[in-house]
């Protein structure tokens, strides 16, 4: 309803000229009638509702983000174990009918291995339909209707699982199909993991879907199945449990059988309780069985009713194998076994099956002219003389090893692990031992570490005296500890040494001095470790300098060696370059690692040291000859253990790299070598380097001399410049052209000051039987001008028997001169004869 408002107000008077105002209505709001008051309780439950709905549609908003989170992640989190999965291929895992081949590298035969030599197999023809019923039964009874993994049994077991442990119980539900099992078994891989599982899985399906029967999946699984203890495969099982072969079981002992694998701690049949749990599950398998409509009514009474004669023998049904095959063919069944486990993602045993069962060609880095003459010498008696008295007393022959390895490539060439022509499974003591390595490790550990970090240089002098290095060791008596210790194998200490004559003369104290000041143990150590030698646990330990406490093989020491003959570069040593199957398709195909551990310069200088070691060190006699007695180059070490355990030769020519190893096998109690064997390692060495080199020529281990090397003629006494001074030694002349890496050789003006000349009385020695400089009051017949050696520090002996050493005979004590001639003598003064007095006559008058 409108209201008229005109006309309510009156207008106020106009003047004359004034016009009217013209009069407006105002519009006046109609009333409305105001709302009811709502209760205080109404609204407060309507405001709780607007709340509530606000969180629920805010909880529901994160739920659907988190969820899409959630899945993103766990479908990335899937993805990345299915791309981590181990490979696994259908085709690895097909048995063959064929054998495999090893060959060498020449293509030569090395080596036929026969299927089942390694452990018993049976076919799947020849399992019995009882058995292979009794584990599908049990174990998966759509087997023969999924691809690889039960899905419908995978969510109910998960779904049980989930419930369980809501519970608080902990009864795991098994949802691994036989396909999956067998995955496991073949990969090893137990971890109770997600990442196991699904990884598992993937493998399942992907191996069915590459065409992996069902038949060789039951065949494979059940060779494989573990069965408690270390029982595996069902024939080994059958004759350990039941004392016979499994194509011969009963349906109830297949069903007992069947029933171990769930839980092999509680069904083995070892005790009557486990005894009594194994016939439990059998019946429970047997009952499935039937349900199933594998075995008939008749049939199901029959076997429930039979009670199994166990006879529990774990060690029948092994195969104890006496390996027919040479020591390299050995070691390269090892390697392929490795490799194929750790490539393939499969267990050791599935990888030894692969190498047995499925018709490989593998082809290895064994030359025949090395290995010949390996097993030439080693099979020779002469070599091995029955001359130890305390060894015959412990009834031990002695015994060697050797390896010889390609430094170019990191290829073994050859290896022999023991005295004699190799018989069944032995001891290859050219991989499997550990024995003292001696001085073979200064090298490694002290002198290339010194050099390559610029701490020494090939012409650093150390004082080579008397030392006393474990006076603080409090692990040994006190007596002990004052003795001097290291020393050097001829008992006498020479002075002031180069680093280069040290190690070419092998001296123990100069070994150690540099270790502990120069190079130290960590340094040492870290360059050890790069050549394959980690030993950090020897830290600190002074006798690690001459081999102590110290174990390698020949198999290691001569790998090591490597970085001495090709330009400082160690390669981890390898027996095969691939693996084909038996229709040519590569399998797996060896990829060599190599580490750059010194520089080329370093290996230089450390290949010129070790060369003069053949040549006139302690290695003089293994310089190797061809057949037309032409020098081979050859650098190397000869190394003691200590009291004469073990004698080793490590060496290299430009074509190869060497360890050998003589002594015994001490199995009872540590036998030394007689004075008559010590140069064994070395004979032998030298004997089959010699046979290797006869058809090679001549070549320099380095094409040219490195860039960045420099030469400098420098004295021995004082490692600095030579003077003339150095060639007028009373020992001959000091000077040598010595190797330095650029920048670390001594300045034009750095001359030797450990030679001057002087003048000595011959008339007059000290207490040390030396000249003494003569004084002024010497006579000139006693003068004699000699050159001498001044030392850069005063030796004084730290304890009154220490022994002086060698050179100190060539030195003088420059402030006490002569002291017999300590004053002048009286002048000799000639005087005249007096005229003698004539005698007395008496008078006597006439």
């Amino acid at each position: 309803m409108k209201l008229n408002l005109r006309g309510l107000f009156k207008p106020k008077p106009k003047s004359g000229n004034e016009r009217p105002k013209v009069k407006r209505e105002k519009k006046v709001k109609p009333a409305i009638s105001a709302p009811r008051k709502r209760s205080p309780v109404v609204n407060a439950l309507l405001f709780s509702l607007k709340v509530i709905w606000g969180a629920i549609r805010l909880i529901l908003t994160i739920l659907i983000v988190a969820g899409f989170i959630g899945s993103g992640l766990v479908a990335g989190l899937v993805y990345g174990y299915i791309e981590t999965t181990p490979e696994l291929s259908a085709v690895d895992l097909t048995p063959t009918k064929y054998n495999t081949f090893i060959y060498d590298v020449d293509g030569n035969v090395l080596a036929e291995l026969k299927q089942n030599e390694n452990r018993v197999w049976i076919e799947f023809a020849e399992i019995p339909q009882n058995l292979i019923n009794a584990y599908i039964a049990v174990e998966d009874k759509r087997f023969w209707d999924h691809k690889g993994v039960d899905f419908r049994r995978f969510l109910k077991s998960t779904y049980n699982t989930i419930i369980s442990k809501l519970k608080g119980e902990d009864d795991l539900q098994g949802g691994s199909t036989l396909t999956q099992q067998m995955v496991k078994n073949l990969t090893g891989n137990m971890k109770p993991t997600i990442k196991r599982k699904i990884q598992e899985m993937w493998q399942a399906l992907k191996l069915e879907r590459e065409g992996l029967s069902k038949e060789d999946i039951l065949t494979r699984y059940m060779n494989t199945i573990p069965m408690g203890s270390t029982i595996y495969g069902i024939e080994t099982a059958a004759q350990a449990y039941y004392g016979k072969d499994v194509r011969n079981l009963s349906l109830a002992e297949c069903a007992s059988l069947a029933g171990i694998t769930n839980w092999p701690t509680r069904y083995i049949p070892n005790s009557d309780e486990n005894k009594a749990n194994n016939m439990e599950r059998a019946h429970l398998i047997l009952d499935l069985m039937f349900e199933q409509g594998m075995i008939t009514e008749e049939e199901h009474t029959q076997a429930m009713q039979e009670e199994i004669d166990f006879t529990f023998n774990p060690g029948a049904g092994k195969i104890t194998r006496s390996s027919i095959q040479s020591y390299f063919v050995e070691e390269v069944i090892k390697s392929v076994v490795k490799d194929l486990s750790e490539q393939k993602g499969i267990s050791a045993q599935t990888a030894e099956d692969m190498v047995y069962n499925s018709g490989l060609k593998i082809y290895t880095t064994q030359e025949k002219k090395v290995q010949n003459a390996l097993d030439s010498v080693y099979t020779d008696e002469t070599y091995f003389p029955l001359i130890n008295e305390e060894a015959k007393l412990r009834e031990e022959i002695p015994q060697s090893a050797m390896v010889v390895i390609d430094p170019a490539t990191g290829a073994v060439r050859g290896l022999y692990g023991g005295n004699g022509k190799k018989e069944g499974s032995v001891l290859n003591r050219a991989t499997g031992m550990g024995r003292s390595p001696g001085s073979t490790i200064k090298p490694l550990l002290i002198y290339a570490p010194g050099i390559e970090t610029g701490r020494i240089t090939a012409a650093t002098i150390i004082d080579d005296v008397a030392q006393h290095m474990r006076l603080n060791d409090l692990s040994i008596p006190e007596k002990e500890r004052q003795q001097i210790y290291p020393r050097n194998v001829e008992k006498r200490n020479y002075g002031l040494t180069t680093v280069h004559e040290g190690l070419v003369q092998s001296r123990n104290v100069v070994a150690s001095l540099v270790l502990r000041d120069y190079t130290t143990f960590k340094v040492g150590l870290d360059y050890l470790e790069r050549v394959g030698l980690p030993c950090w646990d020897k830290e600190g330990m002074i006798s690690i300098a001459m081999g102590g406490g110290l174990e390698m093989s020949p198999m290691q020491m001569a790998a090591a060696y490597t970085v001495f003959a090709y330009k400082g570069v160690y390669w981890e040593p390898y027996f095969y370059t691939s693996i084909e199957d038996y229709d040519g398709n590569l399998v797996l195909e060896k990829d060599p690692k190599m580490t750059k551990v010194y520089s080329e310069q370093t290996a230089f200088i450390m290949n010129n040291i070790l060369q003069d070691a053949v040549l006139y060190g302690t290695g003089k006699g293994n310089l190797v000859l061809n057949k037309n007695g032409e020098a081979i180059p050859t650098a190397g070490k000869t190394g003691t253990a200590d009291k004469s355990i073990d004698k080793w030769f490590n060496g290299a020519t430009p074509y190869y790299v060497a360890s050998t190893w003589y002594g015994y096998d001490n199995s009872k109690a540590p036998i030394s070598l007689t004075s008559e064997e010590t140069n064994n390692a070395k004979k032998i060495w030298h004997a089959v380097m010699t046979k290797i080199h006869e058809d090679m020529q001549p070549t320099d281990f380095f094409s040219s001399v490195p860039a960045k090397i420099v030469t400098r003629k420098v004295c021995k006494d004082s490692g600095k410049l030579a003077t003339s001074l150095c060639e007028q030694d009373p020992r001959g002349s000091r000077v040598v052209e010595e190797y330095f890496i650029d920048g670390t050789e001594p300045d034009y003006g750095e001359t030797c000051d450990a030679h001057f000349k002087a003048k000595v009385c011959s008339a007059s020695k000290d207490i040390y039987d030396r000249h003494v400089l003569a004084n002024e009051y010497c006579p000139a017949e006693t003068i004699t001008e000699q050159v001498l050696v001044r030392r850069p520090i005063e030796y004084n002996p730290p304890f009154p028997s220490d022994p002086y050493p060698e050179d100190w005979k060539y030195g003088v004590y420059e402030d006490v001169p002569c002291a017999i001639h300590s004053q002048p003598l009286e002048p000799i003064i000639t005087l005249p004869l007096p005229t003698p007095t004539p005698a007395y006559v008496p008078f006597r008058p006439y």
